[in-house]
This record gives structure tokens, C-alpha cells and sequence, in this order.
């Protein structure tokens, strides 16, 4: 029987991978791989008594200002078994700081290790705010100071290629802006399938910088080095950058 850690800390849950959440490779997608480290994190915020409803009272929302991550060579496939899990590292004022990682069932395989870090955001002024010890507290993770930084990603060289997309409705989450695992499928797309296909990211850098709203267009800025499997992104709308990534790859 799988045992999964599930405590004020630390919090796992069992999940099979689906076919939406897979490309053609049978593996998940980088935007689908994010979208589980934030169902998980919404598991563990429930868990400890913090369900949406007492989020809403503080006015605010959690958003995620970066990642950074990286994946085995080996990854699981469409109909596997696998655990996700999180865990609160540390907090100040302003940040909090979690990891996550997906595994096999018996904790022997790790498939993508992840740390990211989060901000409280007013819904109505739509800036940061500081983090309510209640929404914060129950995770039992410890007060810092200052908080390790996140590796940035690398600059965008001046000769990019580009490519236009309109966002959708249904690219807009419950915060009312650009869910974070969309800006993946923008920055990734220009990549185009026969390098996808034949490609497999084993690390990544992504830091956010702006909101992207309903209705806008966004620029998506590349540049692909084959020589060294690397690609940098950087995702424009309004004249203004809003978030920027570095890729490392692998041949498949």
C-alpha cells in the first residue's frame, strides 16, 4: 500500500496521469506538470483548514512570482500511478517558499523536483500584499528573514524569433489574470512540433513580472541554441515584459 505524508507540513496525494495531461510523447506536458504542483497545493492548503473561502476573506490571492525545476530523464507515462507532493520550506513577510515533486508510488524514482515562490496579491489593487499570519501559520514552515532566491533566467540575445497569441477566456483562472501554466504553452509553442517531439526539458527557470488580462495580445520571444539544447523566453503584451524563462533540454 502506498504511504503518502500528509501532515501541517508536508502534504501528498496519489494521482494517474490522464490523456489531457499527456502530449503525443505520452508524458505530461510542461503546463500540465504546474497545474498539478498548484492542485496539490491547494490540496494542502484544505488539508490544514484554509479552503478558498477563508482566502477570500483576506482580500487577496496566492500567485507564483517563479519556479525553478528539473526533471529525470525518465518520466512517467499516460496511465501511470503517481504521487505529487509539496511542502512549505519558509516565509517573510512578503514571500513564501514551497517545493514539490512528482514520484513514483514507492518514493524510489523522482520524476521532477520544483521549488517555487509565492506572494499574497490585494484582488483589488491588484498589488502585493503582506502575507496574513493566519493563511500562513498552519503550515508550520519557519519565519525567515530573507529567503534563498530563485536562479533567474538567462537574457533574451537580440536576434529572437517571435509569435502572436490572443488570450482567451479560457486561459483567465479564479484570480481573474493569465493562469501561470498558460504562459508555458505560449513560450513552448513557437518551439514547433518536430523539436518538441524529439526534445525533453530537464530543467527550467521561469519568473513572472506582470499579469496578463483577458483580451490582450501577447508576444512570444525566443531564441533556440542548438548547440548547447537551450532556449530562452520571454512572453510581451502592452509593451511591457511579463515573464521570462530559460528552458534546458534533452534529445528524447
Amino acid at each position: 500500500m502506498t504511504k503518502l505524508i500528509q501532515n501541517a507540513n508536508c502534504y501528498e496525494m496519489q494521482h494517474q496521469l490522464t490523456y489531457y495531461e499527456c502530449t503525443d510523447s505520452g508524458h505530461p506536458s510542461m503546463s500540465m506538470l504546474l497545474s498539478m504542483m498548484t492542485m496539490v497545493s491547494d490540496a494542502h492548503s484544505i488539508f490544514v483548514g484554509l479552503d478558498r473561502t477563508a482566502v477570500d476573506k483576506s482580500g487577496g490571492a496566492w500567485v507564483i512570482v517563479g519556479y525553478n525545476g528539473q526533471l529525470a530523464p525518465h518520466q512517467p507515462h499516460f496511465g501511470d500511478q503517481v504521487i505529487i507532493g509539496t511542502r512549505a520550506l519558509a516565509y517573510n513577510r512578503f514571500f513564501a517558499l514551497r517545493e514539490f515533486w512528482l514520484s513514483d508510488l514507492d518514493h524510489q524514482q523522482q520524476y521532477v523536483h520544483v521549488k517555487a515562490l509565492f506572494v499574497m496579491m490585494d484582488l483589488t489593487a491588484r498589488r502585493l500584499m503582506r502575507i496574513p499570519a493566519g493563511l500562513i501559520t498552519p503550515f508550520a514552515s519557519p519565519l525567515k528573514k530573507r529567503l534563498p532566491r530563485l536562479a533567474k533566467p538567462g537574457q533574451l540575445s537580440a536576434e529572437y524569433a517571435a509569435r502572436d497569441y490572443r488570450v482567451r477566456y479560457f486561459d483567465i483562472d479564479i484570480n481573474h489574470h493569465v493562469n501561470n501554466a498558460r504562459y508555458l504553452d505560449w513560450m513552448l509553442d513557437p518551439l514547433g512540433p518536430d523539436f518538441l517531439r524529439h526534445h525533453r526539458p530537464v530543467a527550467f527557470k521561469i519568473n513572472y513580472e506582470a499579469e496578463v488580462q483577458e483580451g490582450a495580445t501577447v508576444e512570444s520571444r525566443y531564441v533556440l541554441d542548438r548547440q548547447t539544447l537551450t532556449t530562452v523566453h520571454e512572453i510581451w503584451a502592452g509593451g511591457r515584459r511579463c515573464t521570462t524563462a530559460e528552458l534546458s533540454w534533452q534529445t528524447a
